[in-house]
C-alpha cells in the first residue's frame, strides 16, 4: 500500500480528467493566480512540494540520476501524497492534486476554449465561406514573387553555410564531428521547444524583474535594437517614424492573418539576408507588435545591417519596407496569458492588467488625455501547441518617485 497514493498521483499526472472531478468555476482565477505566484522571489525560497517533485520526475529531460534521487523523496512523501489524495476524492476536486506542468495545461485549455468560443468561432460565423474559393489562392504575380524570395533566401543560407564547410576543413576531423554534435543538440532543442512556454535557445531583448505580484511582474528593459516593419497602414502615421508606446489608439487592426504574415516575412527575409550586406543573422525572441501596426525583431547581432530598399528593383525579395530602430531602456508591467492572440484576448488581457495596476497604485507612464498604449510579446513559433505558448501584454509605467526624491535630498543633504 506504500506505493498506493504515488501510483494515483502519478495518473493524474497523465489523465487529470479521467475520474470525472468537478472544477469549480473559480478555478481559472485561482489557478492563474497560482501560477504567477510560482514565479515569484518569495515562493522560490519555499521547499519544493511532492507535486513539483512529481512533475521533474516523468520529465523527459530529467538525468537518470536525479530521477532516483525524486523517486525515493516521493516515496518518503507516501504520507503526505496519501492524505491528498484522500482529500481530493472527498472534496471530488483534483486542482490540489495537479502538478505545475498540469496546472499550465488546465489554463491553457480553458484559454484556448474561451477564444475560440468568444472570439475565433464567431468571426469565422460573422465572416462566412468566400462568395469565391479561388480568391483565396495567391496569384501568378504573388506566386512568383514567393517563388524569387524563397530561391534568394535559399542562395544565401547556402553560401553561408559553404563558409562553414570551408572553416570545418581547416581542421576537418575536430570541427566537422562538433559541427555535426551542436546540429543534433539543435534539433533536439526545437523539437523539445513544441512543448516549452518559452524556447530555448533564442536570445531576448535584456530585462530585470524589479517587482512582481499575483497578475503582473514589473520589468526594467535595457534599451535594444529593432527591426520594424508596418503590418496596416495606419491613420496619421508617417512611415517610418519613431513609435514608442504611448500615443493615442488607432482604429487599424493588427491582427490581420494576411497582413501580420507579410509582416513577418519581410522582417525573416531582412535577418536571413536581404539587407545591404547580405549578412545572416540569428532568429530572436518575442516577436513584438504594437497596438499602432507595428511589427519588430530584436537584433542581438553586434554588427546591425542596413535593410535593402523596398523599391529597389535589384531586390529579389520583393518585401515591405524594413527599418531599423533604437528602443530606449523603459518600466514595463508585464501580463502573461497563453493560447491565441486575438483581438478579443487582448482586450481582455489589457483591461484585467489596466485594473490590477489601478488597484495596487502603479501609475502609467501615460500622457494625460492619451489612451494608454501597449506592445504585444509572442515567445513561441507557430508549431508550439497552443495552450503551452507564452504571449504577453506590456504598458509602460513610471519608475518609482519616492525613490528619486530620496537621491535627491540626499544629494543636498551631502552638499
Amino acid at each position: 500500500m506504500r506505493l498506493a497514493a504515488l501510483a494515483f498521483a502519478m495518473l493524474l499526472q497523465f489523465a487529470p480528467g479521467v475520474f470525472g472531478f468537478v472544477t469549480p468555476a473559480h478555478s481559472l482565477s485561482t489557478i492563474n493566480k497560482h501560477e504567477d505566484s510560482t514565479t515569484s522571489l518569495s515562493s522560490s525560497l519555499k521547499q519544493p512540494t511532492w507535486q513539483a517533485d512529481l512533475d521533474e520526475l516523468v520529465s523527459p529531460l530529467t538525468p537518470p540520476g536525479r530521477r532516483q534521487i525524486l523517486l525515493q523523496e516521493l516515496l518518503n512523501a507516501n504520507q503526505e501524497i496519501r492524505a491528498s489524495v484522500q482529500k481530493a476524492l472527498q472534496d471530488r476536486n483534483i486542482d490540489p492534486l495537479l502538478t505545475p506542468t498540469q496546472r499550465k495545461l488546465q489554463a491553457g485549455t480553458q484559454a484556448v476554449a474561451r477564444q475560440l468560443a468568444n472570439d475565433i468561432l464567431p468571426s469565422l460565423a460573422q465572416n462566412g465561406p468566400p462568395s469565391d474559393p479561388l480568391s483565396l489562392l495567391p496569384s501568378p504575380d504573388d506566386l512568383q514573387k514567393v517563388g524569387s524570395s524563397v530561391l534568394a533566401a535559399i542562395g544565401n543560407q547556402l553560401q553561408r553555410n559553404f563558409e562553414i564547410l570551408q572553416s570545418d576543413l581547416v581542421d576537418p576531423a575536430t570541427r566537422i564531428p562538433q559541427r555535426l554534435s551542436k546540429q543534433t543538440k539543435d534539433l533536439v532543442k526545437e523539437a523539445q521547444n513544441v512543448l516549452r512556454d518559452t524556447p530555448v535557445g533564442l536570445q531576448e531583448p535584456p530585462y530585470t524583474v524589479v517587482a512582481e505580484a499575483a497578475d503582473y511582474e514589473i520589468r526594467d528593459y535595457a534599451a535594444y535594437t529593432v527591426a520594424c516593419t508596418n503590418m496596416a497602414t495606419v491613420q496619421g502615421e508617417s512611415s517610418g517614424d519613431s513609435i514608442g508606446e504611448n500615443g493615442s489608439e488607432s482604429a487599424s487592426s493588427i491582427t490581420d492573418v494576411g497582413q501580420s504574415g507579410a509582416a513577418f516575412n519581410s522582417l525573416a527575409a531582412y535577418l536571413f539576408g536581404a539587407n545591404a550586406q547580405g549578412q545572416s543573422m540569428d532568429m530572436t525572441t518575442p516577436v513584438t507588435t504594437t497596438f499602432q501596426g507595428e511589427m519588430r525583431f530584436y537584433l542581438a547581432s553586434p554588427s546591425v545591417p542596413a535593410p535593402l530598399d523596398a523599391s529597389n528593383s535589384n531586390n529579389p525579395y520583393e518585401t515591405g519596407r524594413v527599418w531599423i530602430q533604437n528602443i530606449p531602456a523603459a518600466r514595463l508591467a508585464v501580463r502573461r496569458f497563453t493560447g491565441f492572440v486575438t483581438d478579443g484576448e487582448i482586450a481582455r488581457q489589457k483591461e484585467s492588467l489596466l485594473l490590477a495596476l489601478q488597484l495596487d497604485g502603479v501609475e502609467l507612464d501615460v500622457a494625460h488625455g492619451q489612451t494608454v498604449g501597449h506592445v504585444i510579446f509572442q515567445y513561441n513559433p507557430p508549431y508550439t501547441i497552443p495552450v503551452m505558448r507564452r504571449n504577453e501584454i506590456a504598458v509602460p509605467v513610471l519608475r518609482d518617485l519616492s525613490q528619486n526624491l530620496d537621491d535627491a535630498w540626499q544629494v543636498e543633504t551631502e552638499e
